[in-house]
Order: C-alpha cells, then sequence, then structure tokens
C-alpha cells in the first residue's frame, strides 16, 4: 500500500511540475520573443518619433550600429535615410575618426509593452588629442494601438554628459 501511495504522490509532484512549466504565471508576458515585423516597425515608429521634433534626442545622428537589429529592422532603418554600419566597421572607424551612431541596446516585450534601450553614442580619436567615449542612453515603451505601434521616450540621459578618456599605450 505504501509503494502505491508513493507512486502516486511522485506521479502528482510530476503533474504539477510539468502544468507549472506550461502555464504562464502572473504578470509575465506569454510571449518575450517579437517577431520580425513587429521589431522593424518599432524601430520604424522610433525612428520617426525622434526625427520630427527639432530638438530630437538623436539630433543630426543618421547611422545606426547594426548590433542587436534583425534583417528586415536593418531594411527599414535605411529606406529612412539611415546608414547602418557593422560592429566592426564602428570599432575600426573609431581608431582614426571621431564616429557618431545609434545602439541598440535591448529590445524586449514585459506584459504587452515593449521596452527598447538604445545609445547614441560618439567616440574615436581626434587629431592630436587622446581617444574618448561618449554615451547617451535612452529608455522608449511602444504599444500596439489599432494600426501601429505608438511610443513614447521614458528615460533620458541627464543634463550634463559626462565623456570617458580611452587610454591606449602608444
Amino acid at each position: 500500500m505504501s509503494k502505491m501511495f508513493i507512486g502516486r504522490f511522485v506521479a502528482s509532484i510530476l503533474a504539477l511540475l510539468i502544468a507549472s512549466s506550461v502555464l504562464p504565471t502572473h504578470g509575465q508576458s506569454q510571449s518575450g520573443v517579437l517577431s520580425d515585423e513587429d521589431e522593424a516597425e518599432i524601430l520604424e515608429s522610433l525612428i520617426q518619433l525622434e526625427i520630427k521634433p527639432l530638438g530630437s534626442e538623436f539630433g543630426s545622428i543618421r547611422t545606426f550600429s547594426s548590433a542587436n537589429i534583425g534583417r528586415v529592422s536593418a531594411a527599414r532603418i535605411t529606406k529612412l535615410g539611415f546608414s547602418l554600419r557593422e560592429p566592426r566597421d564602428i570599432q575600426r572607424r573609431r581608431n582614426d575618426n571621431v564616429i557618431e551612431y545609434v545602439v541598440i541596446r535591448t529590445i524586449h516585450l514585459r506584459e504587452g509593452i515593449v521596452v527598447v534601450k538604445l545609445s547614441a553614442v560618439m567616440e574615436g580619436r581626434p587629431c592630436f588629442a587622446p581617444a574618448f567615449s561618449m554615451e547617451r542612453s535612452f529608455t522608449y515603451e511602444f504599444q500596439k494601438s489599432a494600426k501601429e505601434w505608438v511610443g513614447r521616450l521614458v528615460k533620458r540621459p541627464g543634463p550634463f554628459p559626462f565623456s570617458k578618456r580611452v587610454w591606449t599605450m602608444p
């Protein structure tokens, strides 16, 4: 009788573990992954949000890093007049020049809201000066309306951006 009790007990524990791993818990999104099309629409909306106003957060930056961007998103970004650079190309260019670009740090879905974290970066080696890197980080939130993704800026950097010098051996 005790063997039958232990067998049923183990079976019920296994059933609970399987059921709890399949069902989403409260507060978690059911799909933490965005489709390529949704990601492209969100990034397109982000760019349109930032290039419309005169005092946009991107300023005159027209280069995007291709890091953390899908293929569909990359094609849409270039259609909007931005150039796309591979991370290795950015690294090569900053060794001899100063380069400005926008890099998407993360895009993730949280409870029906897509959070996009990005940085506007200026870095490189100016003539007759040490290498430097300056980064301003921003956070946007996007929600799907009836027809499109609508976003808003929720976090911007402080009023005084600080740069850091990158010391290299001659």
